[in-house]
C-alpha cells in the first residue's frame, strides 16, 4: 500500500502537463501567428512600393526601413525533439492506463503478494480496500495526463507547424529585398542634398551627453553583471600578462624551424595560435563592451547604436592585427614560409596603416550606417565612408601591383600560371573595387555600396585565410618530402653498405638483370600534391564565394530560377515534379572537374602521406591508389546523377539493360575489367612481381583497367588483357618467397671416380656467395648418359635478379675443380658405320 501511493505521488508530480505550459505554448502560437500575419503584409506591401515606386529614392529608404525592422526569428528554435519526448511520454500514459483496464483482477495481484499466516480478515479487507482506492486514483491521475499530453501534443504540433510558416515567410521577404535593394538608390546624389543633415548628424554623433550616458550604462551593466564582468576582465587581464611569455615561445618555436630533427608541422600551427592570442585584447575589449553595452537596463538608441559599431570593428580589428603578428620581424611569414624580408616588412607597414587609420573610419561608419536615423546620418556616413575606401585602395595597391616585390616574385616564377597570366585584373579588381563603392555610394546607392563593401572585406578576409591554409599545406607536404627524403636517403646507405661487406660479384652483359619496380618520383607526387590542394582551395573558394555573394547577386540566384527540364520523383509516397536547374547543372560541372582533378593527382597525395608511414609494399600502394581512383571516378559519376535528376530508382532499369548490352556486346572488355578489379583486390600479381604467362617472362610494370603492362628482359612492354591472369596458368617467381632454385646439370667421363666427383662438386658449391646455405645445396648422381656419367645441380639463390649471375658462378667454380682433380669432362661419342655398296655390270 505504502509502495502504491509512493508511485502515485511521483506520479502526480511528473507525468501531467498542467494548464500552464498549454497556455504558455498557446500564447507563443498566437504570437508566431501574428508575426507571420505581419510579415506577409509587410512582403504585400513592400511589393506595392517596388511596383508604384519603381527605383526610386523613396522606395529605396521605404525598404530600408523595412529591413531594418525585420523581426528577429533566430531565437526560434525547432519543437521536433519536444514533441518526440511528449509523443513518448503519451504512449507510456496510455500502457499504463492500459494495465488498469481491470481494477479488480489487479487488486487481487496485489493482495496475493501480502497474504500471509498472522493477517486477520479484517486486516485482509482493509488493505484489499486501499489497494483498490490506490488504483482508481492512479486511474484517473493517468486520464488526467493522458488528456493533457495529448492537448499540449496537438498544441506543440500547431506551434512547430507556425514557426515553420514564420521562418518560410520572413526567408522569402528577405530573399525579396535582398533582389531589390540592391539595385535601388536610397540618398540623393552627393553635395546635392542639404548640409543641414551633415551639420545634425554631427552633432548627434559628437554629443558629450549621450557619450556619458552610453558610459554610464556601461558601468551600470558591469554592475548589474557583475560574475560575468569579473570573468571578462580576469581574461583580458590574462592575454595581456602572457604576451611577454608566449613571446618567448614564439622565438622558440622559430629556432626549431629548419632543423630536421625537431622542425614538424605543429611549430607552425602553434606559433599562428599565438599570433591570435597576441592580436586578441584589444578586439575582445570591443566586443566585451559591446556584449555590456547591449545587455545593459537601461540601454538608449545611441548605446545600442555604439554596441553595433564595436561589434562590428572587433573582427576587423583582429584580422589586421593577427596578419601584423605573423608579418613579424621573426614572424610566422619569414621564419616558417620562408618569405622575403623586404615583403614582409612592406605587408607588416600597409597593415599597420590599416589598423591605425582603417579601424577608427570603420568603427564611425559603422556608427552612422547602423544608426536609426539612417536618413540624417547617411550623408555624414558618405563622408566617411569615402576615405574609408580610399584607405582601403591605398593599403591594397602595392601589396597587388604586378611591379611591386611581393607579387612580382610568383609572377616570374609561375610565368605559365593561370593567377600569372590575369596578374593585372586581380590589380585591376583589387583597387578598382573600393574605388566603384565610392563612386556608388556618391550617386545615392548607400545601402548597395556599404552591403557590397561589407561583402568585399569578407571575401579578402576569406581569401587571406584560404592562403594561409595554402601555405601551412605546402610547408607541411615540404616537411613530409624532406622526411620522406632523408629516409630514402638512409636506406640506399644501408644497402650500399650491405653491398660493399658482400663479395665482389661478376656480371654478365649477355643477360639483363630482372626489371625492379620503378622508385618513388617526388617530384611528381610533389608536383601533384600541390595541384590537388590548388584545386581543393579553389573548390572551397567557389563555395564560400558562392554563399557569400548569393544574397546580393542576382544572377546567382537567378540560376536557380533557371529549369532545364523536370523529373519524377516519389517522395513520402506522393509523386512530386523536381525540376533541375541550371544552377544545378554548374554544380554538375564542378563536380565532374574536381572529381577528374582528384582522380589524378590524389594517388600522388597519398604516395606522400599515407602509405609510406603504413610501411606498405609498391604492389599494395599501387593497389590502393588504383582503388582510391576507381572510387573517385565512381563516387562523382553517383554524385553527378543525382544532382540531374537520374537517382537509381530511375535509372536502375537502364542499368540493367546496359549491364545486359555489355555483358553480350563487350564481353571480352567487361571480363577484363573485372579481372582487373580481381587482380587488385585478390592481388595474385602486384607491380614489381617477375612473372611467366604462356612463353612469357618479365616483370609488371603497370595494371590498368582493361590489360596489364609486363616488361621483359630485352625492355620490351607487352600488353596482356587481365583476363590471362585469370583464366591461365601465371608462375608468380616473387609472390611471397623470392628464393628459387636453379638446376644444372653435369657430365664427366667414363673412368672417373664418382665418390671424388661428387665430393668435389659438393665442396666447391656451398663456396660460392650466391649460393644460400638454407636450403643447402645438393648433388645428385642423376644417370648414364651415352658419352657421360651425368650429375644434377640443385642450387637455391635469394633474388631472382642473382639468375644468371649464378649460373655463371657454378659453371666457373665446377669447370675450375675438376679440372684441378683431373676429372675429364667429355666430348660427345658418336660411332659411325660406313657400308659401301659396289654394283657391277654384266
Amino acid at each position: 500500500v505504502r509502495s502504491l501511493a509512493e508511485d502515485n505521488a511521483v506520479l502526480a508530480v511528473a507525468l501531467p502537463k498542467g494548464a500552464g505550459d498549454i497556455q504558455e505554448a498557446s500564447t507563443q502560437l498566437a504570437a508566431i501567428k501574428e508575426k507571420t500575419r505581419s510579415i506577409e503584409q509587410r512582403l504585400t506591401r513592400s511589393r506595392q512600393y517596388v511596383e508604384v515606386g519603381g527605383l526610386s529614392r523613396t522606395t529605396g529608404r521605404l525598404l530600408i526601413e523595412e529591413r531594418r525592422s525585420l523581426p528577429q526569428i533566430s531565437r526560434y528554435r525547432p519543437r521536433s525533439a519536444e514533441i518526440g519526448e511528449v509523443g513518448l511520454a503519451l504512449l507510456f500514459i496510455q500502457e499504463k492506463r492500459r494495465e488498469l483496464t481491470s481494477i479488480d483482477d489487479r487488486a487481487q495481484e496485489f493482495v496475493a503478494r501480502v497474504v500471509e499466516d498472522d493477517i486477520s480478515d479484517e486486516e485482509l479487507a482493509s488493505i484489499e480496500r486501499d489497494i483498490r482506492s490506490l488504483l482508481r486514483s492512479r486511474r484517473d491521475l493517468l486520464l488526467q495526463s493522458e488528456n493533457s499530453y495529448r492537448s499540449y501534443l496537438q498544441v506543440l504540433g500547431d506551434l512547430e507547424f507556425a514557426q515553420r510558416r514564420l521562418l518560410a515567410s520572413a526567408g522569402e521577404y528577405e530573399e525579396f529585398l535582398n533582389q531589390n535593394l540592391l539595385w535601388i538608390p536610397s540618398a540623393p546624389i552627393a553635395f546635392a542634398g542639404s548640409w543641414g543633415d551633415v551639420a545634425s548628424a554631427a552633432e548627434w554623433a559628437l554629443s558629450a551627453e549621450s557619450w556619458r550616458r552610453s558610459y554610464a550604462e556601461l558601468l551600470k551593466s558591469f554592475r548589474e553583471h557583475f560574475g560575468i564582468a569579473a570573468i571578462f576582465l580576469l581574461l583580458l587581464s590574462l592575454l595581456v600578462v602572457v604576451r611577454s611569455p608566449l613571446a618567448g615561445v614564439y622565438a622558440a618555436m622559430g629556432q626549431k624551424v629548419g632543423r630536421l630533427s625537431v622542425d614538424n608541422i605543429g611549430l607552425t600551427i602553434g606559433s599562428i595560435v599565438i599570433a591570435a592570442v597576441h592580436a586578441l585584447p584589444v578586439p575582445l575589449l570591443f566586443a566585451g563592451t559591446s556584449w555590456f553595452l547591449q545587455k545593459a537596463s537601461g540601454a538608449t538608441a545611441f548605446s545600442d547604436t555604439i554596441a553595433i559599431a564595436l561589434s562590428a570593428t572587433a573582427p576587423f580589428l583582429f584580422n589586421t592585427l593577427m596578419l601584423r603578428a605573423l608579418c613579424a620581424r621573426d614572424g610566422v611569414f619569414k621564419t616558417h614560409f620562408g618569405w622575403h624580408s623586404g615583403n614582409v616588412a612592406l605587408v607588416r607597414r600597409q597593415l599597420s596603416k590599416l589598423a591605425v587609420f582603417g579601424a577608427p573610419l570603420f568603427f564611425a561608419t559603422a556608427f552612422l550606417f547602423l544608426s536609426e536615423g539612417v536618413t540624417e546620418n547617411q550623408n555624414l556616413g558618405r563622408f566617411l565612408f569615402v576615405p574609408l575606401m580610399m584607405v582601403l585602395a591605398y593599403i591594397v595597391h602595392p601589396l597587388v601591383h604586378p611591379g611591386s616585390s611581393l607579387p612580382a616574385n610568383y609572377y616570374r616564377n609561375n610565368p605559365e600560371s593561370w593567377v600569372s597570366r590575369f596578374r593585372w585584373t586581380w590589380y585591376g579588381i583589387a583597387i578598382g573595387v573600393p574605388l566603384t563603392l565610392v563612386l556608388i555610394s556618391i550617386m545615392g546607392n548607400v545601402y548597395t555600396s556599404t552591403k557590397l563593401s561589407s561583402l568585399f572585406l569578407e571575401t579578402i578576409w576569406f581569401v587571406v585565410s584560404l592562403l594561409i591554409v595554402n601555405m601551412v599545406v605546402l610547408r607541411w607536404l615540404a616537411l613530409s618530402r624532406r622526411k620522406l627524403e632523408l629516409k630514402i636517403l638512409l636506406r640506399k646507405r644501408e644497402a650500399e653498405k650491405a653491398e660493399k661487406e658482400a663479395a665482389a660479384q661478376p656480371s654478365v652483359e649477355s643477360e639483363p638483370i630482372v626489371a625492379k619496380a620503378e622508385p618513388l618520383d617526388l617530384d611528381a607526387v610533389d608536383q601533384q600534391s600541390r595541384k590537388l590542394l590548388r584545386s581543393s582551395l579553389v573548390f572551397i573558394a567557389a563555395i564560400a564565394g558562392w554563399q557569400i555573394w548569393s544574397d546580393v547577386l542576382p544572377a546567382l540566384t537567378l540560376l536557380e530560377s533557371v529549369s532545364l527540364w523536370s523529373q519524377m520523383e516519389m517522395i513520402d509516397g506522393v509523386e512530386t515534379i523536381n525540376p533541375v536547374t541550371l544552377a544545378d547543372l554548374l554544380f554538375a560541372l564542378l563536380i565532374v572537374l574536381v572529381s577528374v582533378i582528384a582522380s589524378r593527382n590524389l594517388p600522388g597525395f597519398l604516395e606522400m602521406v599515407l602509405p609510406r608511414r603504413l610501411n606498405a609494399e609498391p604492389g599494395s600502394r599501387y593497389a590502393i591508389h588504383t582503388l582510391v581512383r576507381y572510387f573517385i571516378i565512381m563516387a562523382g559519376v553517383i554524385s553527378v546523377l543525382n544532382i540531374m535528376g537520374w537517382n537509381w530508382s530511375q535509372i536502375q532499369w537502364l542499368a540493367a539493360a546496359l549491364t545486359v548490352g555489355l555483358g553480350f556486346g563487350l564481353q571480352e572488355i567487361v571480363a577484363n575489367f573485372v579481372s582487373g578489379l580481381v587482380i587488385l583486390f585478390e592481388r595474385p600479381v602486384r607491380v614489381g612481381d617477375t612473372i611467366t604467362v604462356g612463353q612469357l617472362t618479365g616483370t609488371v610494370s603497370r595494371i590498368r583497367i582493361r590489360a596489364t603492362t609486363i616488361t621483359d628482359w630485352d625492355r620490351k612492354e607487352i600488353i596482356v588483357p587481365n583476363k590471362s591472369f585469370i583464366t591461365e596458368q601465371v608462375i608468380n617467381w616473387t609472390l611471397t618467397d623470392p628464393i628459387t632454385r636453379i638446376v644444372i646439370p653435369v657430365g664427366v667421363s667414363y673412368g672417373s671416380d664418382v665418390a671424388l666427383v661428387h665430393k668435389t662438386m659438393e665442396d666447391t658449391l656451398p663456396a660460392i656467395p650466391l649460393v644460400l646455405d638454407e636450403p643447402a645445396p645438393r648433388v645428385y648422381f642423376s644417370g648414364f648418359g651415352e658419352s657421360s656419367l651425368d650429375f644434377t645441380l640443385h642450387v637455391y639463390l635469394r633474388q631472382l635478379s642473382d639468375r644468371m649471375p649464378l649460373v655463371h658462378e657454378v659453371h666457373n667454380a665446377i669447370f675450375r675443380a675438376l679440372r684441378e682433380n683431373g676429372i675429364e669432362i667429355p666430348f660427345p661419342q658418336r660411332d659411325l658405320h660406313i657400308r659401301s655398296t659396289i654394283e657391277t655390270n654384266d
